[in-house]
């Protein structure tokens, strides 16, 4: 199992613009379900730095190409938005295949 995890910040003066920026964006680069099953939508928190978006998807089995050339997609279009947004994509895998990886096998 694949996960990517997104997380996304940007300035606290720049709320209303990344929402506004949200809506669009979906629009745009709609959610293909045919790619992933979402875990976690766009849940939002207030950090030091400004707000902190953090969306997480289960990749279907051969689609992770495809769905990383959406979310970067989706991620530059934002970003061409709003003035200061930073993002991160990270590519994950659940704890049975990163011991599996190791020649371990996780306890039942």
């Amino acid at each position: 199992m694949v996960i990517v995890m997104t997380t996304a910040w940007f300035p606290i003066d720049k709320a209303s613009e990344a929402g506004k920026m949200y809506i669009e964006a979906s629009k745009k680069f709609p959610r293909d379900k045919s790619l992933s099953k979402q875990l976690l939508n766009n849940a939002v928190s207030t950090t030091k730095e400004g707000y902190k978006s953090v969306s997480a998807h289960e990749i279907k089995e051969g689609k992770l190409t495809e769905y990383l050339a959406l979310v970067n997609k989706y991620v530059i279009f934002v970003a061409k938005g709003i003035e200061g947004y930073k993002c991160q994509i990270e590519i994950m895998s659940s704890i049975v295949e990163a011991m599996d990886v190791l020649g371990l096998k996780p306890p039942e």
